[in-house]
């Protein structure tokens, strides 16, 4: 019985998000509104956080730190946090150039237009993406995977497979096979961690991060071409 209840929290936690952003692109996208897009994501990974919250206190009978792995002391806390933002940093600079190279593409169609949202919107899109994902794809499904099968290897297995699968919905194939290093990255300091609010906070602050920052260089690209303009006018 307690078998079949883990089943049914892992079909929320690891597909529960695919079949809400599916489920949205069919019935509540809005064509060329990256506002009203984002919106309704954050809703649904909110409400898939939500039902797997209430899947565990009800069906599970189990508390909610039941999914949030153990507590590292504040010291190791900060550490942890500190050096799992730089590792995707450092990631990201190692494998851009690579995904370039190949030609594989990139992230700007999806976050095209960013600019025009306020930074507490970006910072809102940053952290619900860090606090819902982190928790259903590492906090829920490694913890409740382990207790299963005892095995580290398939549970980040899983976990990483389903959590880069997730991002297929609304985003072209370079854009998730980009996704796919810092997911791994996270799985695997999760693994090492399995503290998912330190996870949380690594995740949310490489996404607001990269969100600031798009806004900041769609506005030095639009600045850009508005000088290269006025050169050829002058000219």
């Amino acid at each position: 019985m307690v078998t079949v209840a883990v089943l049914g929290g892992l079909a929320v936690a690891l597909f529960g998000m695919a079949v809400a952003g599916l489920l949205a692109d069919r019935y509540l996208s809005e064509p060329d509104d990256l506002r009203a897009d984002l919106l309704v994501s954050d809703a649904n990974k909110w409400a898939v956080f939500a039902l797997l919250c209430g899947y565990v206190l009800v069906v599970e009978g189990r508390p909610l730190s039941s999914m949030t792995g153990r507590s590292l002391d504040p010291l190791a806390f900060v550490a942890v946090v500190g050096g799992g933002v730089f590792l995707l940093f450092a990631a990201n600079a190692v494998t851009t150039p690579v995904f370039d190279r190949l030609g594989v593409g990139g992230l700007d169609e999806g976050m095209t237009g960013l600019a025009s949202l306020s930074v507490r919107h970006r910072l809102f899109v940053a952290g619900t993406a860090g606090v819902t994902e982190q928790v259903l794809f590492h906090g829920y499904a490694v913890e409740r995977l382990l207790e299963l099968t005892g095995s580290p290897l398939l549970a980040g297995g899983v976990s990483f497979a389903a959590f880069t699968a997730s991002h297929a919905v609304g985003w072209e194939r370079g854009a998730v096979a980009r996704i796919a290093v810092p997911a791994l990255l996270t799985t695997v300091v999760y693994l090492l961690v399995r503290d998912v609010v330190a996870l949380a906070c690594i995740h949310a602050l490489n996404d607001a991060v990269g969100l600031l920052l798009a806004g900041s260089v769609e506005k030095a690209d639009d600045a850009d071409g508005a000088e290269a303009a006025a050169d050829g006018t002058a000219r």
